[in-house]
């Protein structure tokens, strides 16, 4: 997977420099799969107390070959990512996730979220996109 961003901390997202905080400084929103072109979109908002000043952001998937939910994805109310990282394709034990350092291009990204849901991506190429105003709400 090609990205325009690294994982920080197993909660950061670094594009360009900057730090974006996903466990501290915003909240999750929702997503947005698109199945006509294979795309998905993970939304992320400020949160209130802490992401004051801040844009919205989102993570956008494009080429999706591997895409995996928790079950009952949904079901519960999910407010924030608890930390991110890497698996090997052939590894489901989701307790440990590989840094940045460790990963390769093959692996999937897993972003472990409240209420023990999950979401676990591979795709073509992904990018970190700073919005004005979501297009959930």
């Amino acid at each position: 997977m090609k990205k325009d961003f690294e994982i920080g901390q197993s909660n950061e997202i670094i594009k360009s420099g900057k730090i974006h905080d996903l466990h501290n400084l915003y909240d999750y929103v929702g997503i947005i799969l698109r199945g006509d072109n294979c795309q998905l979109q993970i939304l992320f908002t400020p949160n209130s107390g802490y992401g004051e000043g801040r844009s919205p952001i989102s993570l956008c998937f494009g080429g999706i070959d591997y895409l995996e939910f928790s079950p009952n994805f949904g079901s519960k109310v999910i407010s924030g990512l608890d930390e991110m990282g890497y698996k090997k394709p052939d590894d489901f034990d989701d307790e440990w996730l590989l840094s940045q350092e460790q990963a390769t291009n093959d692996d999937h990204l897993f972003l472990r979220l409240d209420n023990n849901s999950f979401i676990r991506i591979h795709s073509e190429f992904a990018t970190l996109a700073e919005n004005k105003k979501l297009a959930l709400q």
